[in-house]
């Protein structure tokens, strides 16, 4: 039982590709983690780096593995090195001459999880994983690079009679420009973002009811990505009821703001701040035991001052919408599909009409063996600016892992990232292939 679980979780890091503009602060956020708190709105986990999670099982969550307890407090701790090789670091064009950007790097990682119940009903929980990129080879301004993978999580989850408060901050250090599907034209790419907020659940039964609060602050590290230095504020509410034990109807709205912190420096590079509106109903559902969906629909509504760059123009009035499904076929296969449109701030101009495709899975071959992989597609068109585009984006990525030990686990995985742009030299396709070694402690 034990060794299926680290198998399982292993597959599922590898399996859960960033596929959803990672960086980019996305109106739907707020209004998807009122359908569902804490588990819809949470940044994917894993990535392109075939690196384990940490986890207690699940989010906000106890009962699951761990290799340390003192008193209540569960804790979990891993360690591990990667080596790997990526043929595009900064995501630069690689086309004709241009493609002397490879690198081979070292990635020594820890992680930790822990669960707290500090109460019958009340619990902290903390999930992270951190580490550094150190490169032996390639052209980067930085070889040592910290990145703090997403999922990384701290939350206090507080019960009053039938109102659950999730007060939480989930914070972020990437390093690949490739996550974000706007990105592109090279550069050292090095982006802190955090999210924070509160959620308050009321539970009545057939009735339920949340509001929630949340800041996104995204800052660059090196200087190249300094104008996407922002924050946004964003408050949003639901209400759904349930019409049969397998479906629940409501209704969600959210309003969000974002102010970059460069204001109005002189420079085709700066972006205007902004506020957008979501409202529209929307369904979660069962259709088997083992199948879980979510959809929504609605009208979104994106305005921009162009006060700090009067060059990039354009708002938004627009439909969007959401789906996700989920299946545990059975005890060794599971598998996820989602889809989404939506507007969303640009990294280039006021804004991005972007959608998205994206399915992942995680199986257990045979005793002690696993495979993890994804693909996914992103498709964005951005409004009228010196920067501007259409982009196209699609990847996948494979891993292969073997339970060598009860404690240790290896891993070697593929991923490709191609983009095509309407830009000429805004094209790049990225591959890295690499190896781990992680210890459960």
């Amino acid at each position: 039982m034990l060794r299926n679980f680290v198998i399982i979780a292993a597959a599922l890091a590898v399996s859960q590709a960033k596929v959803a503009a990672q960086d980019i602060f996305r109106p739907s956020q707020g209004g998807q983690m009122s359908v569902a708190p804490g588990v819809a709105s949470q940044l994917p986990r894993g990535g392109f780096d075939g690196g384990a999670p940490m986890s207690m099982a699940g989010p906000g969550g106890g009962g699951g593995r761990y290799n340390m307890k003192m008193g209540p407090v569960q804790m979990n701790f891993s360690a591990g090195m990667g080596a790997a090789y990526n043929t595009n670091i900064n995501g630069s064009n690689n086309s004709g001459n241009n493609n002397n950007n490879g690198g081979f790097y070292l990635t020594p990682r820890v992680g930790a999880a822990i669960y707290w119940p500090f109460s019958k009903v009340n619990n902290f929980s903390l999930n992270l994983q951190t580490g550094y990129n150190y490169y032996l080879t390639g052209n980067v301004d930085n070889q040592q690079q910290f990145y703090l993978s997403p999922g990384s999580q701290l939350a206090f989850n507080i019960f009053v009679q039938d109102v659950n408060i999730t007060i939480y901050t989930r914070p972020s250090i990437t390093t690949n420009p490739a996550y974000n599907p706007s990105i592109s034209g090279g550069g050292n790419y090095n982006v802190a973002n955090n999210v924070a907020g509160i959620n308050v659940a009321w539970d009545l039964n057939d009735v339920l009811l949340n509001v929630g609060l949340a800041n996104s602050l995204n800052y660059s590290l090196t200087n190249d990505y300094t104008n996407q230095n922002s924050t946004g504020n964003q408050i949003y509410a639901n209400g759904s009821f349930m019409v049969q034990p397998y479906l629940r109807l409501g209704l969600q709205g959210s309003a969000s703001t974002i102010y970059y912190f460069e204001g109005s420096s002189q420079g085709a590079n700066s972006l205007n701040d902004g506020i957008s509106f979501m409202l529209g109903p929307f369904a979660t559902g069962n259709l088997t035991r083992y199948t879980t969906w979510s959809a929504g629909v609605g009208w979104q509504i994106s305005q921009f001052n162009e006060n700090n760059n009067p060059l990039n123009t354009g708002n938004a009035s627009n439909p969007y919408f959401y789906f996700s499904i989920s299946n545990e076929l059975n005890r060794y296969f599971t598998h996820g599909f989602s889809a989404s449109f939506e507007t969303a701030p640009s990294y280039q101009s006021n804004f991005v009409q972007l959608f998205t495709l994206s399915y992942n899975y995680s199986w257990i071959l045979i005793r002690d063996w696993s495979l993890g992989g994804s693909m996914f597609f992103n498709n964005g068109s951005e409004s009228p600016g010196p920067n501007s585009q259409d982009f196209n984006q699609a990847g996948f990525n494979l891993s292969l892992g073997y339970q060598l030990t009860k404690n240790w686990f290896a891993n070697v995985y593929y991923s490709f990232i191609g983009r095509g742009s309407t830009v000429p030299g805004d094209q790049y396709n990225q591959q890295i292939i690499g190896v781990n070694l992680n210890y459960a402690f």
